[in-house]
């Protein structure tokens, strides 16, 4: 149908370009006379004064011209510009399916820590360059840490892959729900609605980090620093809390006494 579309525009527009191009020779023939003589003042006209009106004519039949011409000139630089921007999507969106196929690729790499990461950062500049595709690097990384923080301390590609998930505003919770990730540095996270029901956070660092109505039921936050943390809206039902580490800046869940709860106030 596209095909089709460009076909019938670029007809029309040689059908009105020959048309144009009739006129213009006309305009220096006949045409002119022929205008005239349509004129009832016509008959009135001798010598110079006839002359001058055929000119006149001419010069207004030009002009006219000159104005479709640039119209049309504007529409083609139109299409052209609307084809170019088409090719760029489609060229920029190879090159964010080749990408993410590479880096899945790589992610999947069981022998190298090397190709891990690299697959881990490619999909990291995959969210940056297409919004589009947010959704799914944040399940495929939240996945992996899920299959891979089995011991301690965290491999380097776990850790690096939470520190993608967690610098950023994903479109979709991330879900780390029964993760074992104790001991990780997640300083200013941004795990806003993050599912980590019974996840194990103690000794975890989360200064700063932002877990507004982030699902904590039952997870272990014991040791954890959560100064100046964001709890608010939180789910916090039967959390371990003893002894961590929270301030005045630490903000709860509506109604949540921390106290209760065993924390230190730093």
């Amino acid at each position: 149908m596209e095909k089709v579309i460009k076909v019938v525009g670029w007809t029309c527009i040689a059908v009105v370009s020959s048309m144009l191009v009739v006129v213009v020779v006309a305009a220096f023939g006949p045409l002119p006379g022929y205008v005239l003589e349509s004129s009832p003042a016509a008959s009135a006209l001798t010598g110079n004064d006839r002359v001058k009106a055929e000119t006149d004519v001419r010069t207004a039949l030009l002009q006219a011209v000159g104005g479709v011409l640039l119209v049309i000139g504007a529409v083609t630089a139109w299409r052209q510009m609307l084809a170019a921007r088409g090719q760029q999507l489609v060229a920029r969106r190879i090159a964010v399916t080749d990408a993410f196929s590479k880096a899945v690729e790589q992610l999947s790499n069981r022998e190298s820590v090397a190709l891990r990461l690299g697959g881990i950062y490619s999909l990291d500049r995959v969210a940056d360059d297409d919004p589009a595709e947010q959704s799914r690097v944040a399940e495929i990384l939240s996945a992996f840490v899920r299959d891979h923080a089995r011991q301690q301390p965290l491999p380097q590609d776990v850790a690096a892959a939470l520190t993608v998930l967690s610098r950023r505003n994903w479109p979709c919770e991330v879900d780390l729900v029964g993760t074992c990730i104790a001991g990780a540095h997640l300083p200013g996270a941004r795990l806003e609605r993050a599912r980590l029901k019974g996840a194990d956070l103690s000794r975890t660092d989360l200064t700063g980090a932002v877990l507004r109505s982030a699902d904590l039921d039952g997870a272990d936050l014991r040791n954890a620093d959560l100064s100046g943390a964001d709890l608010q809206a939180a789910r916090l039902t039967g959390a371990k809390l003893s002894s961590a580490v929270t301030d005045r800046a630490t903000r709860w869940p509506v109604d949540f006494v921390p106290e209760k709860h065993g924390v230190l106030l730093r």
